[in-house]
């Protein structure tokens, strides 16, 4: 069986160098590229292959993203293609999942492959693949948010979020650029945050502590949280001594 692929990497010469290899795989034909996530949702969407081969780091929307907003029947066979370190390699191993670690020869492409071709078109297969993000997600810091808006998806680096605000059941990510809205209750996201950028100052909001510009003092023992965008925010007693603790470190 001639295993139909896509190759989704932003760095032209990581495809070039993929694409000649993929040239002596008589099981597979690659009929597309792809340069960036939303890209590659597109192109799966449309030409529906058999097999992805897709960097997990990317700008704008990484590979996990790409897997994530897939819907299960329409996920093809994935070879993650990463420079990810110990942890996550063994994250990918315990989840079956393939992947190629860079740099890779063919010897290491050709078991991917054919591991890959055993579990195309499996329903098995999307069930690992989230179980691996899931893995390897819970082990590291928050680094990005997914935004879903208007049929379309798009990530907020997490340094660029100076305050995190509740919306009812949703939550406000606050940057120099606007206001995105992701559906997820503020507290759920305050357990995937690093404690060390990220400070709760009320019960219901977060601020990214290297977008504090001034503390300013309050009634009964309270501050005022003044951003460098020139927002200012209430911090309630309860989190006002160790907010500062925080900022003097």
């Amino acid at each position: 069986m001639t295993l139909r692929a896509i190759v989704v990497d932003d760095e032209p010469i990581a495809r070039r160098r993929l694409r000649a290899l993929l040239v002596a795989e008589p099981r597979v034909e690659v009929v597309a590229e792809c340069e960036e996530g939303q890209d590659a949702l597109d192109t799966v969407r449309r030409l529906r292959p058999d097999l992805m081969f897709l960097d997990v780091q990317m700008p704008g929307l990484d590979g996990f993203d790409v897997v994530e907003l897939l819907r299960p029947d329409a996920c093809p066979a994935v070879i993650f293609v990463t420079a990810y370190d110990k942890y996550a390699m063994r994250a990918f191993d315990a989840n079956a999942a393939d992947y190629l670690l860079k740099p890779f020869g063919r010897g290491r492409l050709q078991t991917a492959i054919a591991r890959a071709a055993a579990l195309a078109g499996t329903a098995d297969n999307p069930k690992r693949l989230h179980a691996l993000i899931a893995t390897v997600r819970a082990g590291q810091p928050l680094r990005r948010f997914l935004v879903k808006a208007a049929g379309r998806a798009y990530a907020v680096r997490v340094e660029d979020v100076e305050s995190i605000e509740s919306a009812d059941h949703y939550a406000e990510l606050r940057t120099k650029t606007g206001t995105h809205l992701v559906r997820e209750t503020i507290s759920a996201i305050e357990r995937r945050l690093d404690p060390a950028r990220f400070f709760r100052i009320q019960r219901t909001a977060n601020v990214n502590v290297d977008r504090v510009k001034e503390l300013r003092p309050a009634f009964h023992g309270e501050r005022e949280v003044v951003l460098t965008s020139g927002r200012s925010l209430h911090c309630s007693r309860t989190y006002a001594a160790a907010l500062t603790r925080l900022l003097d470190s």
